[in-house]
């Protein structure tokens, strides 16, 4: 009983611990100056920049981020700086939406179809049992004769 006590308590603690960790945080904002600042001398890991959304998030060694939007003419320069630091850059897109085709009915009508034939091919097995049995049975009479 003292193990199970033990086992009980140390699953509430577990709990407790999980239940009170801090929630992921999102990516800092912060002014561009202080972006360009960090990227040309800051411990950073990795680099997305979004052109759609004309912004940049940057992603330090302690793993925290920042994010910043940037003027439009700023990404040439933005690419040969961490190339030039040879930090990893990714290029976040948008997700496309796939053009939606009329969906095919064709296997349903297969189902149907199949069901069909099944339901006919069990009445004829079924019609030629009875037919055997009835011409395998003899009638009461005929057998009291012979």
């Amino acid at each position: 009983m003292p193990a199970l006590r033990a086992r009980v308590f140390l699953m509430a603690a577990v709990c407790i611990v999980l239940v009170a960790a801090a929630p992921a945080r999102g990516a800092q904002q912060v002014s561009y100056a202080a972006l360009l600042k960090q990227i040309k001398t800051g411990p950073l890991i990795r680099a997305v920049i979004n052109r759609a959304g004309g912004d940049i998030e940057i992603k330090f060694n302690n793993l925290a981020e920042w994010k910043a939007f940037y003027p439009p003419a700023a990404q040439p320069m933005l690419q040969r700086l961490l190339h030039e630091r040879h930090i990893r850059v990714i290029f976040a897109s948008r997700h496309h939406a796939r053009a939606t085709k009329p969906r095919s009915v064709h296997h349903h009508l297969r189902y149907i179809a199949a069901a069909v034939l099944g339901a006919l091919a069990l009445a004829g097995v079924a019609f030629a049992y009875v037919r055997w049995r009835r011409t395998r049975k003899p009638a009461h009479g005929d057998a009291a004769a012979s």
